[in-house]
């Protein structure tokens, strides 16, 4: 099965856009876990045993295992084994460099490391793109409009065309195995818009819901439009503010997983 027809089965098997963020930040642990590399495994294990059933994906940012070293990146592999079938593993490690670099860095994620799609920066344009996507059966997401505010300092830069348009252009030209997408911000739902306008077949991974209060109806709206997207929601099911650890992480993956469903009623 090639990138393109896992990435819908994952969506349909669960019947949702859902995208559980992992991003284990050991001062937001809940009490009986330890604020070590330790716990980070305990902690990550629970959550994989809590929501796999619920989840089209996991982005795990790779920031918050490579802070431990070797012993984070242990974790990390341990981790990516446990995850079940049918959900995407994607590495939010944001690599872009020029094309010999960038080889390395897809192979570390995409061959030795089994993740299915990685998240790469443009900016030193398709060279920093090409080798992730080499492959059929990987993928990658392009950062385009991010959900940051800072974001706009450079992404909404060039007048008539901005240069987040011109990053979709690049990303559309090169898309000829159907396994490219674009990182797309809930938190700016007007580019959120144009973007799925000018560019209707492509793929989004929209961050920003939940906790940096992104909008809803926009993200599911330009998801449906072509069955091919992911929202993604890391603090907001993580780190609940009540209810008793995992059964609060539970039941806020239940109420993403119904709110982000791929049913258009």
């Amino acid at each position: 099965m090639n990138y393109e027809h896992y990435f819908k089965h994952c969506i349909d098997k669960k019947s949702s856009f859902l995208c559980t963020g992992i991003d284990p930040d050991v001062s937001k642990f809940p009490a009986g876990f330890l604020k070590n590399v330790r716990g980070v495994y305990d902690f990550v294990h629970e959550i994989i045993q809590t929501t796999a059933d619920l989840t089209a994906a996991y982005k795990f940012n790779l920031a918050f295992f490579e802070m431990w070293g070797w012993k984070g990146l242990q974790v990390l592999e341990k981790l990516l084994v446990e995850v079940p079938e049918d959900i995407l593993l994607l590495a939010d490690a944001k690599r872009g460099d020029i094309g010999n670099s960038s080889k390395f860095y897809a192979k570390a994620l995409l061959e030795e490391l089994p993740f299915h799609s990685a998240t790469v920066s443009p900016y030193l344009g398709s060279d920093s793109i090409r080798p992730f996507i080499e492959d059929e059966n990987k993928g990658a997401f392009v950062l385009c409009v991010t959900s940051n505010a800072s974001g706009r300092e450079l992404q909404e830069h060039g007048g008539d065309k901005p240069l987040y348009i011109r990053t979709a252009e690049i990303v559309r030209d090169l898309n000829e195995h159907h396994n490219l997408g674009l990182v797309m911000g809930a938190t700016k739902p007007a580019q959120l818009l144009d973007v799925r306008r000018q560019f209707p077949d492509l793929p989004f991974l929209i961050p920003g819901v939940g906790s940096q209060g992104g909008g809803v109806d926009t993200a599911l709206a330009v998801c449906r439009e072509n069955g091919l997207g992911l929202i993604n929601v890391s603090r907001g099911i993580l780190y609940p503010s009540e209810g008793t650890f995992p059964d609060n992480v539970r039941q806020l993956a239940e109420n993403y997983n119904q709110l982000f469903s791929n049913k258009d009623y």
